[in-house]
């Protein structure tokens, strides 16, 4: 897969480098059986995520959000998500999620949506909250906050900074 920014492209491979190559490896905290390569190309620079998942699934890869402006990468697969400073090359936030979902623009932040955990960042990948969940779920925005429900949980939410 490749993606296409403003200031950059983001190419997503399977099982093609070694981590010996890798900028940064993130990894699932228990066994993973995919190896997927994030590459990061701005301009003339280079910078390789590997990451270590798994999933139940042949047909899920990993999912992205990128702040062009602030070159910050959400990233996220199987049982494991973070949130990456391009620039400073550090991880800003790293979550091992029971299973993750997607990310989600909404009211100018990022929401991770997990099967048992929702989290809300800033576009500069500040942690604003999170909040359990359990499928299935419905979820809403309002001008205060990012609203849940479900059936076991109940309501739930995530006020905005």
């Amino acid at each position: 897969m490749e993606f296409v920014f403003d200031s950059a492209v983001i190419k997503i491979t399977e099982d093609i480098f070694t981590d010996a190559i890798a900028d940064l490896v993130i990894s699932e905290k228990d066994e993973p059986d995919r190896n997927s390569f994030i590459e990061v190309i701005e301009s003339d620079s280079v910078f390789v995520i590997s990451l270590h998942w798994s999933h139940f699934t042949n047909t899920q890869k990993p999912t992205i959000y990128w702040n062009d402006k602030d070159k910050i990468l959400f990233l996220g697969a199987g049982y494991v998500s973070a949130v990456i400073n391009i620039k400073t090359k550090k991880i800003l936030d790293i979550n091992y999620p029971d299973l993750f979902w997607a990310w989600e623009l909404i009211e100018g932040n990022i929401l991770e949506l997990g099967e048992l955990d929702c989290r809300l960042y800033s576009l500069t990948g500040q942690l604003i909250g999170h909040t359990q969940v359990d499928p299935p779920y419905d979820y809403h925005a309002s001008e205060n906050a990012i609203h849940f429900s479900s059936i076991v949980i109940g309501k739930t939410s995530i006020e905005y900074m």
